[in-house]
């Protein structure tokens, strides 16, 4: 049993978990483990630079230096100084990204080809003639006037946001103005000529990959990423729904999270670019069904049990405003349709970027994550099949003992050799702990090695398996060889976490096989999208046994494939048509309802022989 004078606390949203004692503050534990929070004072409760909020859990309370230097408010809120707060039992942290130095690595590119851009919204110059006693038409009217006899555009409208920033914009810039026009609406003007941009967004349940995307051509103009903030309220999609449906305030907390931080990615984007947020005229946000309900504030309680029903399955296109969204003032968000209870509009744009729904051969697609969506193409037909797996944090580093996610010093390559451990660490950082691409290897690796067996128990003869706290355990990196003092180390738990984690895929792959009546022959490729799948060593997974046997199948690692096709919906009519159509025509299997789910989810727990 451990000390129960120390206490386990999670850092969010980096995924680290470390062990506290109560006379050790929050500050020193963290660096002691390898996470480095920001200070310019060097943990003495004077620059206020290591603020954390303190989730879940109770701590000592706040001191005088916190009183002077957080406010009333913000204490009231859980915001504490790391280098000030000791704990008092098990604690959720969560670490905005300003406090913390140790960057995290979040995938947000892709191979996928591009498209030609055919945007809903267009850019229009005009110049506009100032009125006189002799010429006192309405601002808006001279705008429809200009804009008719330059570009022939007749009976728009305009909403009163945009109506109101006219009449300074008009004379600020000598009547020489953009008129951005979608449909028959006015979205937004601008001074002089400029370009309209929109804003593409893949919404995880862990990471947030955001675009700034050229409409007219269809360029990228800038990328950023970002960890999802709920990721405090519940690291798996389940829990966040409970949150909401317990606290009578939770869904609009949680949405407000994530509305905060899109606004910070399209600032960090705009500032990259050097542009107006009045230029960002139109926004793609994907994710599964329960990201887009939770960003949407829909009712999210019947999604959380059996059947899984969401409020809305057809797309959806709300003003950018209602989502706080600092865009042009007449700004909308386009969310694609979703299919089924969790396989949702980044699944649709999984398979549009894939082109599952174009090609002639017998393909799957596998966008691995917390939670992971599987389709199966085959030629002939005009319909996809689809499934959903939970397979859970495990592969983001979660409910693993030194697991962490993708951040400086996470070991992402391990080869186990006779004489030691071989390994790879993101920035060649000292160690702290393993991401999920590292976490794979090492299970693969130990596997090979005969470490352990094929149902996944450690050789406890062997003399390199170790006994510690917790039961058998191997030693990927010695105490004085780590970032953070002390051994990195994969235990049977974690072992097992991996193992139910690959038996979900794994058990949703074959199902989908047979529901399809798709011998594992017949595969001809196999579609690998999401960060996660961006860094797996593809040949530790089909060792360990994370997808099935298929014989034929040509593996293609793709990036991040949601985003892709969020930004193809932006910039494409034709890609939005495809998109309602991919919804339309993908039938749902829930595993669950599956008669041999359960055996075939055993089974996938082991490793091959």
């Amino acid at each position: 049993m451990p000390d129960q004078k120390a206490f386990q606390v999670q850092f969010q949203p980096i995924g680290k978990r470390i062990v506290a004692s109560p006379d050790v503050s929050l500050f020193e534990a963290a660096r002691e483990s390898g996470l480095d929070l920001a200070s310019a004072c060097g943990g003495e409760g004077n620059c206020g630079q290591c603020r954390v909020m303190v989730l879940a859990g109770q701590t000592t309370p706040p001191n005088l230096d916190e009183e002077f230097i957080l406010s009333e408010l913000e204490l009231q809120q859980g915001e504490r100084l790391a280098c000030c707060t000791f704990a008092r039992s098990d604690l959720t942290i969560q670490v905005p990204r300003e406090s913390l130095i140790t960057g995290q690595r979040l995938q947000i590119g892709s191979n996928l080809r591009e498209i030609a851009p055919d945007p809903m919204i267009h850019a229009y110059p005009v110049t506009m003639t100032p009125p006189t006693l002799e010429d006192i038409r309405p601002d808006f009217t001279r705008l429809m006037d200009a804009l008719a006899e330059a570009h022939g555009l007749r009976g728009l409208v305009a909403d009163t946001a945009v109506l109101r920033t006219l009449p300074a914009i008009f004379r600020d810039n000598r009547w020489q103005v953009t008129a951005f026009v979608r449909g028959s609406e006015v979205v937004g003007v601008v001074a002089g000529e400029k370009r309209p941009l929109g804003f593409a967004v893949d919404l995880g349940t862990t990471k947030i990959a955001a675009y700034l995307v050229d409409l007219a051509t269809g360029e990228d103009l800038a990328s950023a990423g970002a960890p999802n903030p709920q990721i405090g309220y519940g690291e798996d999609v389940i829990s966040r729904l409970n949150h909401v449906s317990r606290n009578p305030d939770g869904g609009r907390v949680l949405a407000n999270k994530v509305h905060e931080t899109l606004n910070e990615l399209l600032d960090e984007l705009v500032y990259q670019t050097e542009v107006s947020f009045e230029q960002v005229v139109d926004a793609c946000i994907v994710g599964n069904t329960a990201m887009t309900h939770l960003l949407l504030q829909l009712p999210v309680r019947q999604l959380a049990t059996a059947p899984y029903v969401a409020a809305v399955g057809t797309s959806v296109t709300v003003p950018a405003a209602e989502l706080g969204l600092t865009m042009a003032p007449g700004a909308h968000v386009y969310i694609p349709p979703c299919i089924g209870g969790f396989v949702g509009a980044d699944h649709v744009a999984m398979i549009l970027a894939c082109d599952l729904d174009e090609g002639n051969t017998t393909s799957l697609g596998v966008d691995i994550g917390t939670n992971t969506e599987i389709a199966i193409r085959k030629p002939g037909l005009s319909v996809l099949t689809s499934a959903s797996c939970a397979s859970g944090p495990a592969f983001e580093g979660a409910h693993i003992s030194d697991g962490m996610r993708a951040a400086s010093g996470a070991i992402e390559k391990v080869r186990i050799t006779e004489t030691g451990v071989e390994l790879t660490t993101i920035d060649d950082a000292p160690a702290v702990g393993l991401c999920g691409s590292g976490i794979v290897d090492a299970t693969a690796e130990l596997y090979r090695s005969g470490l352990i067996n094929h149902r996944g128990r450690f050789d406890k003869e062997n003399g390199r398996v170790g006994n510690g706290r917790f039961g058998a355990e191997f030693c990927l990196v010695p105490a004085a060889q780590s970032g953070s003092s002390r051994d990195v180390l994969i235990t049977q738990k974690d072992v097992n976490e991996i193992q139910l984690a690959k038996g979900a895929i794994h058990a949703g792959l074959q199902i989908l096989l047979e529901a399809t009546g798709t011998p594992p022959e017949a595969v001809e490729e196999v579609i690998i999208a999401g960060a996660f799948g961006s860094f797996l060593n593809v040949q530790s997974a089909i060792a360990m046994g994370l997808f099935p046997e298929l014989p034929r199948a040509q593996y293609r690692q793709v990036g991040n494939a949601a985003v892709i096709g969020a930004k193809w919906m932006l910039i494409s009519r034709h890609a939005r048509q495809r998109a309602e159509k991919i919804a339309q025509h993908t039938t749902y299997n829930e595993l669950t309802t599956y008669p041999k789910f359960g055996r075939k989810f055993a089974l996938g727990m082991l490793f091959p022989e």
